[in-house]
């Protein structure tokens, strides 16, 4: 019997505050009945197994929200259940994502001991001045103890940070960045700061009232000086906005930006997988009072499910798979879906340098990562 390989997304909808910058599906609640919601997961799960029998989970991921506010008891039985219901691959990677706050660090070890063995900490800056203006609850210096705390704790460590702030100026990110660099994680994801839809941030820009934002030639070289600082310290940058020392990718997220197999539960959940030689997605129902009680009820929390195109599959193998630094291979995309592409845009591309075309491996250029958008709406139009 064949296995497929897949990963699972828990979704964990609370946090303590909602940030100004915030895009996510994440809440704020007086009450949690963690309970209840451990028996909505574990009933997810079962589902779940009915559809794809023949499944080896090669990840599994725990974000939010804040993952980390979670009972750990809650965390290992979900781990137990997945542990008799899936095929494990030997190697399997489990991550958790978590903010620096004083209670946080106290579960670090009770995360590991119950077989988490990825921590992401979401520390976002060393500035206490930006962490206010960010809206985070913990400072510079509860963040540098927790990433402390955590890699006694766990195999792999990630920090999370943004840069490109409200009057940050490219000096000080500099010596940000390299303080960062010297922590000794095995892994970074920096994030420039977008302005998203739907954000108390996005309400402020509309009225005027967001000012110290970078200019465009700012953020250029934000990003040029990134990737520079990290490369010297030996931190691949394997995607847009990722960094990890050798073998210590996020093997989760690569499943993403490579069209794998992926199984979202919890409110807002995504996910994708192939079913009798089709490829579906589905989004789960974002209320997490309403996920919740359809779960509970062994009705169906999912609120589109649908068939992907080859045409759709095409869109997205590109746009995901331009994001790493291992790139596309044409011929597989082209197997896949009988879709070519332009070859004219993509000479005209290569001889700008905005891409490398190497024996049907296509992959960006620091040039055309500048504007990643951009190169993928001129190959997909």
């Amino acid at each position: 019997m064949e296995f497929k390989n897949i990963s699972i997304y828990f979704h964990w909808p609370f946090c303590e505050s909602k940030c100004p910058y915030c895009d996510f599906n994440s809440h704020v609640r007086k009450e949690i009945n963690h309970r209840q919601w451990l028996l909505g997961y574990l009933i997810n799960i079962e589902n779940w197994k009915k559809k794809l029998p023949h499944s080896k989970i090669q990840s599994v991921y725990f974000g939010g929200g804040t993952p980390s506010l979670m009972n750990p008891r809650s965390i290992s039985i979900i781990l137990e259940k997945l542990y008799k219901n899936f095929l494990l691959s030997d190697d399997i990677e489990i991550s958790l994502e978590a903010n620096p706050s004083t209670v946080e660090k106290r579960k670090f070890k009770d995360f590991s001991s119950i077989g988490v063995n990825r921590i992401s900490i979401g520390v976002q800056s060393f500035n206490d001045n930006d962490l206010k203006r960010l809206g985070r609850k913990h400072s510079a210096n509860d963040a540098i103890k927790a990433i402390d705390i955590a890699k006694s704790s766990f195999y792999n460590v990630n920090f999370d940070l943004i840069y490109g702030r409200q009057f940050q100026n490219l000096s000080e990110w500099e010596k940000e960045l390299e303080f960062a660099l010297s922590l000794e994680s095995q892994h970074l994801s920096l994030y420039q700061l977008t302005i998203e839809k739907g954000t108390a941030f996005k309400n402020l820009y509309n009225a005027g009232k967001l000012e110290g934002l970078p200019s465009q030639e700012l953020s250029r070289r934000f990003f040029i000086t990134t990737n520079k600082l990290c490369k010297k310290k030996n931190f691949n940058s394997y995607e847009i906005s990722n960094f990890a020392k050798n073998k210590f990718e996020c093997v989760h997220n690569l499943n993403y930006w490579r069209c794998g197999n992926f199984i979202g539960i919890g409110p807002g959940a995504h996910g994708r997988f192939e079913y009798k030689r089709s490829r579906f997605s589905y989004k789960n129902i974002m209320n997490p009072e309403n996920w919740l009680e359809k779960s509970l009820t062994s009705k169906n929390p999912i609120q589109k499910l649908k068939e992907i195109s080859r045409l759709e599959q095409f869109e997205e193998l590109i746009m995901m798979g331009l994001r790493t630094s291992e790139g596309i291979n044409l011929n597989n995309i082209e197997k896949k879906t009988d879709i070519s592409l332009n070859m004219d845009k993509l000479d005209y591309l290569k001889k700008s340098k905005f891409v490398s075309l190497k024996n049907k491996n296509l992959h960006l250029l620091t040039k055309g990562k500048l504007v990643l958008n951009k190169i993928v709406n001129e190959l997909l139009t």
